[in-house]
């Protein structure tokens, strides 16, 4: 067959490629010891390694006549495994207008416009190209990069110790990026705002925990250690947030996850509270609550989109149960099933914590159940505690043999995993509790406006496991300050603590034992450990100190009413020996009998009186936390510290005038918010205020 002139034309080729022309070299971004190269904002065309030279040439000529690419959209296999979903899938229209084909008996042949749609879409969607700026900002964080070395070694620690019950990425895949970056000048990974604004945030929160691994021969440098070094890298990951927003990527839901979780030390309520929603509104974007019924999946990327949601879901639904915050997900929405065994994704994982991903997020499921109870809604009664306290029995019941901390070395990945499964379980039983600790330390303290003499026996029932389950957070927390595993940057272990200690205080006012004052001394002490060179943790220690005072004092109120009362009783008994000789004499004498008959109301009557006036109970006001200190957090002023009178040692002499007024009204603000008051009492709103810090 004779070959046209316009298709010889169009086969043959217009240059040589010896004597093709290359359009120059992007200028060069430095990370230490290799060179990324980011091309210039009036450059069109990617990098091209020399040895795939020939391959493009012969391969994309095509591209001459289409939309040039930019470096953003370079991706390579490994990086394209991350991409959330091809994004014709999410396009539902397809789907719809078919099911309409079939219900009205048509053609299943799709119409012209149906096709029209879904390309408008896909172009609509398309991953655009690098801004100038954007491409500024990139290569500002790719030089702030630290050396090959010393990245290795955050990485290991994050691994290590910052992995803990979650799942945040794929290890062994973060590691063979970071490989790449490090080792390929022309990686697209360095055109990937999403990859370095989680490599960042990896490095972040890997140096809070780099003290652990500190070798005992070597002295500990406060100077050095209790720096924020990774403050350094997240203001770079901070800056690269707005280009990753858009981003249709898992590396973009990772990112804001992992600076969350770094800004819980510092700022739980405030800006680590905004990341985490962040993680949860792009998880929630990519549909990652949700199975997923797509056969192309392979089996491995459906588990990590499991793990991830499962990690974002629980830790920001815990968080905002211990800060008294609504609920961000009803978990009525969720259809993605618990994390579970892929030999593939399991066995190339540095620290393979799968179990404890799966134990923690069914504890979170009923946890949220609990919290979900404290809007007043409930009106069953005790029933929901009841299926509450089964719920966690039985959860603890299906853990592992091995889940036991005396089954661990202290060096072992699991060793605070597995401490914090259980202080998030002895949270929930605190969290059941708290409200009949309080309630039954209250009707104790005797305020005016309950009317019954005694709470119930549920009452003190639930009072008394709350004060258990504070009880064995502080034996965790010997165990792992016996094995040097207390560390400053853990918002989960200095609230834990704090909560324990504090409930440990109110539980005194109803009994002391011998072990109290120990108890109390160790709570304390663990918690101004963890509070150094975080002013906004010691705060948190003033807190607990101030609950301490008050408590005290009222255990010493109460101990001054009880002698009142002996001595009124023993008081009581005396004069009614003498009224009982004086009686006797009467009977002998008729006329003062009579005498004595006729004068009974009257003596009647004042012997109501003198009761009315002995009932310790009528005049005895308490302590309250709000009254013994205060706090400006606008403008950043320290707490003030309990007043002169309450910490004066006279002030609980036994020459006080027995009826004198008490200054404060211990559990006052029960009276008017009943939840606000109980997160005041276990520490959590005085433990972060606008400004500040926990």
């Amino acid at each position: 067959m004779e070959i046209t002139a316009a298709e010889r034309r169009r086969r043959r080729r217009r240059v040589a490629d010896e004597n093709r022309r290359r359009a120059p070299r992007a200028e060069t971004l430095s990370v230490p010891g290799e060179q990324a190269r980011i091309p210039l904002p009036d450059q069109q065309q990617s990098p091209t390694p020399p040895n795939q030279a020939e391959n493009a040439s012969s391969g994309n000529v095509a591209a001459e006549s289409h939309e040039v690419l930019s470096p953003a959209s370079v991706i390579s296999h490994r990086l394209s495994k991350h991409v959330i979903a091809d994004q014709s899938k999410r396009i539902f229209w397809p789907s719809i207008l078919s099911r309409l084909r079939e219900a009205f008996s048509l053609d299943p042949q799709p119409a012209p416009e149906e096709r029209d749609m879904v390309a408008m879409q896909a172009r609509m969607i398309r991953q655009k190209g690098l801004h100038p700026s954007e491409l500024s900002k990139l290569q500002v964080a790719i030089d702030a990069f630290p050396p090959r070395a010393v990245a290795d070694f955050l990485l290991a620690v994050f691994m290590k110790h910052a992995t803990d019950v979650f799942f945040y990425f794929d290890q062994s895949q973060m590691l063979a990026d970071m490989n790449e970056l490090y080792t390929d000048q022309y990686s697209p990974l360095r055109f990937d705002p999403a990859f370095i604004c989680l490599a960042m945030a990896t490095f972040a929160l890997g140096s809070q925990w780099t003290p652990l691994e500190r070798p005992e021969r070597l002295e500990s440098s406060q100077q050095k250690e209790y720096l924020d070094v990774g403050s350094v890298f997240f203001s770079h990951a901070k800056a690269l947030i707005p280009e990753i927003i858009e981003r249709s990527c898992l590396r973009s839901v990772q990112a804001p996850f992992v600076l969350g979780v770094y800004l819980m030390p510092a700022c739980a309520v405030g800006t680590s509270y905004v990341y985490l929603g962040l993680a949860v509104r792009k998880a929630l974007v990519a549909d990652l609550h949700l199975e997923v019924d797509d056969h192309s999946m392979s089996q491995r990327d459906k588990e990590i989109r499991r793990r991830l949601w499962w990690s974002i879901y629980s830790l920001e639904r815990c968080t905002t149960t211990k800060l008294n915050r609504a609920c961000s997900v009803d978990a009525k929405i969720i259809t993605a099933a618990l994390p579970s065994q892929c030999a593939s994704l399991d066995r190339s994982q540095v620290f393979d914590n799968l179990q404890c991903q799966i134990a923690y997020a069914r504890l979170i499921k009923i946890l949220d159940k609990i919290a979900g109870s404290g809007d007043g809604s409930s009106e069953l009664g005790w029933l929901p505690q009841s299926k509450w306290e089964a719920g966690l029995k039985e959860w603890k019941r299906s853990l592992p043999a091995d889940f036991r901390l005396d089954h661990f070395r202290p060096s072992d990945l699991c060793y605070r995993a597995v401490a914090h499964l259980y202080l998030n379980y002895y949270y929930a039983w605190i969290t059941i509790g708290k409200v009949s600790l309080v309630t039954v330390a209250k009707n104790k303290l005797g305020q005016a406006e309950f009317e019954t003499s005694e709470a119930s026996d549920k009452a003190k029932k639930m009072a008394s496991s709350c004060t258990k389950a504070a009880r064995k957070v502080l034996r965790l927390f010997e165990s792992l300050m016996k094995n040097r595993k207390i560390t400053r940057f853990s918002f989960t272990d200095f609230q834990g603590c704090s909560i324990a200690t504090i409930i440990t205080l109110v539980s005194g006012i109803l009994e002391r034992d011998s072990g109290y004052d120990a108890r109390v001394e160790f709570g304390l002490k663990c918690l101004q450990r963890m509070a150094i060179g975080n002013m906004a943790a010691q705060l948190g220690v003033r807190f607990v100190e101030a609950v301490q005072t008050i408590t005290n004092e009222a255990v010493a109120k109460l101990e001054r009413v009880r002698a009142i009362s002996e001595d009124t009783s023993n008081m009581n008994i005396s004069s009614g020996y003498d009224e009982w000789t004086e009686w006797l004499t009467m009977q002998e004498d008729p006329q003062r009998r009579e005498q004595a008959s006729r004068s009974g109301l009257e003596t009647s009557s004042g012997g109501d009186h003198r009761a009315e006036k002995a009932d310790p109970w009528r005049i005895l006001p308490v302590i309250s936390p709000r009254g013994a200190f205060t706090f400006s957090a606008s403008r950043g002023e320290e707490i003030v510290g309990v007043s002169t009178a309450s910490r004066d040692s006279s002030h609980l002499d036994s020459t006080m005038e027995p009826w004198e007024p008490f200054e404060y009204d211990f559990l006052s603000d029960f009276r008017n918010d009943e939840q606000a008051f109980l997160m005041g009492l276990t520490g959590l709103d005085a433990l972060d205020f606008s400004g500040l810090t926990v």
